[in-house]
């Protein structure tokens, strides 16, 4: 059960970071400096498409860590009961 867990943490990593770079392309998300990218930053729009992103990696981070907890416990109570 473990190796599942681990391929859902690289495919919610994978996940967040196609999710920033496809964000990155728009310009109605990130405005790309030509001059430097010091004077990159996100647009209005862009803020709130990051945050969407963050809360939703957060809510698979939550699901990934409260699944490892019960099949901790679920392993220890059966070691126990051996």
């Amino acid at each position: 059960m473990a190796k599942n867990f681990d391929i859902k943490r690289s495919m919610n990593k994978d996940l967040v970071y196609g999710g920033l770079l496809e964000l990155a392309k728009n310009p109605r998300v990130w405005h790309e400096s030509v001059v430097s990218p010091e004077y990159s930053h996100l647009t209005e729009d862009g803020k709130k498409a990051i945050i969407h992103v963050i809360e939703n990696m957060f809510r698979g981070l939550q699901i990934i860590h409260a699944q490892e907890i019960k099949d901790e416990a679920k392993r220890q109570t059966m070691d126990a009961l051996r």
